[in-house]
């Protein structure tokens, strides 16, 4: 491991995790408010407003468009050709191939923190306003809109940081750091894995009384998708009943889906930014794993193989580049050679949750006529729709994994999901064959919980996850 000693400078920001303390506000709507790394002047950086923390919270570079990928650039739905490989750098590599890297700033975790940063700070001041004469009506949505962002966050880490949610041991394994203050000198503590789980639910169901059903636009969350963040969160817990719970109460506010017979397949970008199914816009913007990027990610061959010819999705994700495929399906409107990715909240996840939930209580009928809801539209009108069918229970649950594995392909979700099911004895073996030579992740390794960053374990003296 390389000898790391920041200057006392970066010691300082980095000791707890927290990245610069200058904001400037600019405008409440705007999408492009920039931060500093000097603070010049405490009476323009302070938020003082409900519309200065509006505003902050509305910098969708900092809030929507930094999402985390470290487990995407591990997980199987792609691989990449040796040469691709030596293109995507060090941290790429290692990451592919599930080795130790020191991963030191700047990383993902670093930019995780400005996220919880920022909903601190507006969780802080909120406090404050509401004590010099601000009414709690004005100061609902940004409250709720931090705790979302704070919780939309933590859940990311956890899915890559820590193991899979287990109740048997989830009291002593080792979760995340829990920040729920802006003040930087308070001590940096991992919780354990409950601890986490517990703090991202309490946020959330403290968020949703405090939302309206929509808001003007995906990059503000809302109470549908409080509601889905909910369920998915539970559903990573393996806790069905509260998963189908939070589901039906997104889709009960929100549950358009598009037609994929709508969508033109033939274009590099299919689809537009914020369509009817987003319920909350997220991005993976790759600027630590190019791995993910369509230019050097070829879908998995055996996935790709998995669609039916008459299922839309296999024309309107997927472009051949020659002798495999890359991704292009995802929601986002891009030019062409942009690479980011959509990881936020659609309500065909959601649909896909509440199928796999009912199977997993044992209602197989109403779990496949739910699926079906989905899948008629992506399949192709000029055929008859067949519908998906299921002779058990078992049946029914490996039918709708199968879909949720071909809907939500590089979604940021894949990840996790090997996690969870391999707690249910899914006995799911990641590989990689680089030139001939295989390596492989085997169901419940201890590397599934990703290390994290060099630095920050050295600055703020917490543990390493084991198996690093």
């Amino acid at each position: 491991m390389k000898n790391y000693k920041p200057n006392s400078m970066r010691s300082l920001r980095f000791k707890h995790m927290i990245i610069p303390i200058a904001l400037i506000i600019i405008s409440c709507c705007s999408a492009c408010e920039k931060y500093l790394d000097v603070k010049p002047d405490d009476k323009i950086t302070t938020p003082a407003t409900v519309k200065d923390l509006q505003a902050m919270l509305d910098n969708s570079d900092k809030m929507n468009i930094k999402s985390l990928c470290y487990d995407e650039a591990s997980a199987d739905d792609y691989f990449m050709t040796p040469e691709n490989y030596a293109r995507v750098g060090l941290r790429g590599q290692a990451a592919y191939l599930w080795e130790p890297w020191p991963n030191e700033y700047t990383n993902e975790w670093a930019k995780a923190s400005e996220e919880v940063y920022v909903s601190n700070v507006c969780l802080e001041t909120t406090e404050k306003l509401l004590k010099t004469g601000t009414s709690e009506e004005e100061l609902k949505n940004v409250k709720g809109s931090a705790l979302f962002y704070r919780a939309f966050t933590w859940l990311k880490l956890l899915w890559i940081h820590s193991k899979a949610y287990d109740e048997t041991s989830a009291k002593t394994d080792l979760g995340i750091v829990l920040r729920e203050t802006a003040d930087f000198n308070v001590p940096s503590i991992r919780s354990s894995t409950e601890e986490g789980y517990n703090r991202v639910i309490k946020d959330l169901e403290q968020a949703i009384d405090l939302f309206p059903n929509a808001q003007p636009h995906a990059f503000r969350p809302s109470k549908a998708a409080a509601h889905a963040l909910l369920a998915r969160t539970y559903l990573s817990m393996r806790k069905y009943d509260l998963a189908l719970e939070h589901a039906e109460k997104c889709l009960n506010i929100k549950s358009d889906l598009i037609d994929y017979n709508t969508i033109n397949a033939t274009v590099y970008s299919p689809f537009q930014s914020y369509n009817p199914e987003v319920l909350f816009h997220a991005e993976i913007s790759a600027f630590s794993y190019f791995n993910v990027q369509p230019a050097y990610a070829m879908v998995d061959t055996t996935l790709y193989q998995s669609y039916n010819q008459n299922d839309l999705r296999k024309g309107v994700f997927f472009l051949s580049n020659g002798k495999y495929f890359s991704f292009k399906g995802t929601y986002l409107s891009r030019a062409t050679g942009s690479n980011n990715l959509f990881t936020g909240i659609a309500t065909d996840e959601v649909y896909l949750i509440k199928a796999e939930c009912l199977t997993r209580i044992g209602k197989t009928n109403e779990a496949m006529a739910t699926l079906n809801t989905l899948m008629k539209k992506r399949w192709r009108s000029s055929v008859s729709f067949p519908a998906f069918t299921a002779v058990n229970n078992s049946d029914a649950l490996t039918v709708i994994l199968n879909e949720r594995r071909k809907e939500l392909v590089f979604r940021g979700l894949r990840w996790i999901d090997i996690k969870r099911l391999n707690k249910e004895g899914n006995q799911i073996t990641l590989s990689r064959n680089l030139s001939g030579k295989v390596t492989s992740l085997q169901p419940n390794s201890e590397r599934f919980a990703l290390p994290i960053p060099a630095d920050i374990i050295t600055l703020a003296s917490i543990q390493q996850n084991p198996g690093w």
